[in-house]
Protein backbone atom coordinates (compact mmCIF):
# COMPACT_ATOMS: atom_id res chain seq x y z
CA UNK A 1 0.00 0.00 0.00
CA UNK A 2 1.11 3.41 -0.45
CA UNK A 3 2.22 5.08 2.16
CA UNK A 4 0.10 8.52 2.67
CA UNK A 5 0.87 11.78 4.98
CA UNK A 6 -1.18 13.51 7.79
CA UNK A 7 -3.01 15.39 5.42
CA UNK A 8 -3.90 12.09 2.85
CA UNK A 9 -1.72 12.85 -0.13
CA UNK A 10 0.83 10.38 -0.98
CA UNK A 11 4.20 10.03 0.18
CA UNK A 12 7.00 8.94 -2.45
CA UNK A 13 8.85 6.12 -2.42
CA UNK A 14 12.44 5.80 -0.09
CA UNK A 15 14.97 6.18 -2.45
CA UNK A 16 16.93 3.27 -1.62
CA UNK A 17 14.15 1.44 -3.43
CA UNK A 18 13.93 3.43 -6.43
CA UNK A 19 15.10 1.37 -9.85
CA UNK A 20 16.32 -1.12 -7.76
CA UNK A 21 13.65 -3.19 -6.64
CA UNK A 22 10.80 -4.57 -9.11
CA UNK A 23 7.57 -3.32 -10.01
CA UNK A 24 4.61 -4.28 -7.24
CA UNK A 25 2.53 -4.95 -10.27
CA UNK A 26 4.67 -6.25 -13.28
CA UNK A 27 7.31 -7.35 -11.92
CA UNK A 28 9.55 -6.83 -14.91
CA UNK A 29 10.56 -2.73 -14.93
CA UNK A 30 11.99 -1.32 -11.74
CA UNK A 31 9.89 0.99 -9.23
CA UNK A 32 9.78 4.80 -9.97
CA UNK A 33 6.97 5.76 -8.50
CA UNK A 34 4.45 5.09 -5.42
CA UNK A 35 1.54 3.21 -6.82
CA UNK A 36 -2.18 1.73 -4.64
CA UNK A 37 -0.06 -1.09 -3.59
CA UNK A 38 3.67 -0.72 -3.54
CA UNK A 39 6.05 1.01 -5.78
CA UNK A 40 5.36 0.27 -9.78
CA UNK A 41 7.23 1.35 -12.73
CA UNK A 42 6.19 4.43 -15.02
CA UNK A 43 4.15 2.21 -17.58
CA UNK A 44 1.99 0.63 -14.44
CA UNK A 45 1.63 4.35 -12.59
CA UNK A 46 0.25 5.34 -15.66
CA UNK A 47 -2.04 2.56 -16.38
CA UNK A 48 -3.15 2.87 -12.48
CA UNK A 49 -4.03 6.78 -13.33
CA UNK A 50 -5.92 5.78 -16.15
CA UNK A 51 -8.21 3.44 -14.26
CA UNK A 52 -8.58 5.35 -11.30
CA UNK A 53 -9.63 8.51 -13.66
CA UNK A 54 -11.85 5.91 -15.56
CA UNK A 55 -14.02 5.09 -12.54
CA UNK A 56 -14.01 8.61 -11.09
CA UNK A 57 -15.17 9.86 -14.18
CA UNK A 58 -18.16 7.24 -14.95
CA UNK A 59 -18.87 8.51 -11.14
CA UNK A 60 -19.03 12.02 -11.90
CA UNK A 61 -16.36 12.77 -10.35
CA UNK A 62 -13.48 15.10 -11.80
CA UNK A 63 -10.36 14.00 -11.77
CA UNK A 64 -6.75 15.62 -11.59
CA UNK A 65 -4.98 15.18 -15.61
CA UNK A 66 -1.82 13.17 -14.76
CA UNK A 67 1.18 13.14 -17.42
CA UNK A 68 3.08 10.68 -16.50
CA UNK A 69 3.67 7.93 -18.98
CA UNK A 70 6.14 5.85 -21.26
CA UNK A 71 6.45 7.29 -24.19
CA UNK A 72 5.94 10.91 -23.04
CA UNK A 73 2.05 11.79 -23.17
CA UNK A 74 3.62 15.53 -24.55
CA UNK A 75 5.96 14.11 -27.03
CA UNK A 76 6.18 10.69 -27.48
CA UNK A 77 9.87 10.74 -25.94
CA UNK A 78 10.99 7.36 -24.06
CA UNK A 79 13.56 9.64 -22.50
CA UNK A 80 11.28 9.43 -19.16
CA UNK A 81 12.67 9.19 -15.98
CA UNK A 82 11.05 9.32 -12.09
CA UNK A 83 12.86 9.79 -8.42
CA UNK A 84 10.10 8.52 -6.23
CA UNK A 85 7.63 10.92 -6.28
CA UNK A 86 8.52 13.29 -9.74
CA UNK A 87 8.44 12.17 -12.83
CA UNK A 88 10.04 14.10 -15.79
CA UNK A 89 10.49 14.03 -19.41
CA UNK A 90 14.18 14.51 -20.83
CA UNK A 91 13.33 15.90 -24.11
CA UNK A 92 10.42 18.32 -23.83
CA UNK A 93 11.37 19.00 -19.98
CA UNK A 94 7.76 18.51 -18.80
CA UNK A 95 7.67 17.88 -14.88
CA UNK A 96 5.40 16.52 -12.18
CA UNK A 97 5.54 15.84 -8.97
CA UNK A 98 2.90 12.96 -7.91
CA UNK A 99 3.30 12.73 -4.42
CA UNK A 100 5.18 14.53 -1.24
CA UNK A 101 8.72 13.81 -1.26
CA UNK A 102 9.59 11.32 0.84
CA UNK A 103 10.35 12.33 4.62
Amino acid sequence: MAAFSRNGRPVGLDVQYVGILPCATCGVRSMKLPGRNGGVCIPCYAEECTALGRRAASAGSWVAASFVGDPCLACGSRSVDANGWAFWCNSCEIQTAVALPPR
